[in-house]
């Protein structure tokens, strides 16, 4: 049965309905050493900040539970709940979370996005349920939820390894408005399906080994399809294997959501909708697993081109009357600000990566090209790293197509490296290869 957050709330020694329990834990009353308590609510702000950046956290909550009513506000509890939430903890943040309504201060947004951060990073067993009732209860404090609460939620199936209600939560968001999916929603759900496919294949190698997979673990994988107890050995190989196939489909899906996303908002702005942004991290996240899955999914990862040559251009198009024109790249249509990165080399290094997997030289030929084009302060840094290796590609796209006539392509440092990504997969904690 679902739980209703305001009564647990109410509840004095501990958060419990039904199955879920969250051990109240009270707030401190009592300081290390003595402290001027501010009676001003913007005086005792500065005095939590302070007290808590020095290290002592207990002693800047004492200080706020001393001071009286009339200096305390809204802001300074939201600064409590986020100091317990970014510690990951979570009964402490709903404590916090009770003193501020019992003294009278109405909770806001950023209060319900540090509740949902508490969740996310707490290791509750029980912290998707709280998550989920944090989320509903904002109406009933006459909150109206935004992107950024539901980018919180989403964190919380993120880290709780959910990714069935991610999908979920992610299906019911309105394309315009207040809740229109941000850069980070897109990110947080490529993200889960890259972590998901790195899982499944390790479920894939122990399988292959030998070893059972029928133990449950807190890294357990989304089946799209599930594995009976029954079944034989070959068919979960076969049912993992598709497993891996409809999740990275799914990432590509993600993909080209916000792709045909984003080219409309930046020319169909509507004033209640932000604009979606460009960065790196996101297609980071679709390049490496697009280099996870490519030697079982060649012609899934290959679609990883396109994506390459859409985001920095070097291809044509055609339009809707036939003609072929040169298309806008989507990192220059969509203008990201200073907060987010359109170029390194890091991506660089994975997209040339992939088109060499492919022997797609001329990509790589036209990609550089478009990137000095469009982007020449970014690539001005990148240019000692890469120039003379794209050279090399150049001359490879340049010879004969009689293979006979071809020369084998020259092992420099950067493909050596690349050649040691094709074998490993991409590990589940890290977004280097193992």
């Amino acid at each position: 049965m679902l739980w209703s957050i305001a009564t647990v709330f109410r509840n004095v020694r501990s958060y419990s309905t039904g199955s879920v329990q969250v051990k109240r834990r009270a707030l401190p009353t009592t300081t290390s050493i003595e402290y001027t308590i501010p009676d001003d609510p913007y005086l005792l702000a500065k005095k939590f900040q302070q007290v808590s950046q020095s290290g002592k956290l207990d002693d800047a909550v004492a200080i706020v539970m001393q001071a009286k009513t009339r200096g305390q506000s809204p802001i300074v509890w939201n600064l409590v709940i986020s100091s317990y939430a970014r510690l990951g903890r979570l009964s402490r943040a709903l404590r916090a979370f009770s003193e501020m309504r019992r003294r009278g201060f109405p909770p806001t947004q950023t209060t319900f996005t540090a509740l949902l951060q508490a969740c996310a990073l707490g290791d509750s067993d029980k912290a998707v349920d709280i998550a989920e009732q944090t989320y509903k209860s904002m109406d009933t404090f006459g909150v109206k939820p935004s992107i950024i609460n539901v980018n919180g939620l989403l964190s919380v199936y993120q880290r709780k390894h959910d990714m069935k209600k991610a999908l979920e939560c992610f299906n019911e968001l309105p394309s315009v408005g207040r809740r229109a999916p941000s850069l980070a929603t897109y990110t947080i759900l490529a993200s889960m399906c890259r972590r998901q496919i790195s899982v499944l294949y390790e479920e894939l190698a122990q399988l292959k080994n030998g070893h059972s997979t029928d133990q449950k673990t807190s890294d357990q994988p989304f089946h799209f399809v599930s594995i009976e107890e029954n079944t034989s050995h070959s068919q979960r190989i076969a049912i993992v294997r598709h497993n891996i196939r409809q999740t990275f489909t799914t990432l590509l899906d993600i993909w080209a959501t916000y792709a045909s996303d984003a080219e409309h908002r930046a020319t169909n702005l509507d004033s209640d909708t932000d604009r979606l942004y460009f960065d790196t991290r996101l297609l980071k996240v679709v390049l490496k697993a697009c280099h996870s899955v490519y030697e079982d999914e060649r012609p899934l990862a290959r679609k990883g081109f396109n994506i390459i040559a859409h985001v920095y251009g070097g291809t044509k198009r055609v339009d809707e009357n036939g003609v072929v024109t040169n298309s806008v790249p989507l990192a220059v249509l969509l203008q990201s600000n200073d907060e987010h990165v359109v170029l390194d080399a890091d991506v660089v290094e994975l997209a040339i990566g992939l088109c060499d997997r492919g022997k797609r030289y001329m990509n790589i030929v036209r990609l550089w090209a478009s990137l000095n084009e469009h982007f020449a302060r970014e690539v001005e840094p990148l240019r000692r790293r890469f120039e003379s290796e794209v050279q090399e590609f150049t001359e490879l796209a340049n010879l004969p197509n009689d293979p006979t006539q071809r020369k084998a392509p020259k092992m420099t440092m950067f493909r050596k490296r690349r050649a040691l990504m094709r074998t490993p997969k991409y590990s589940v904690s890290s977004d280097q290869p193992k």
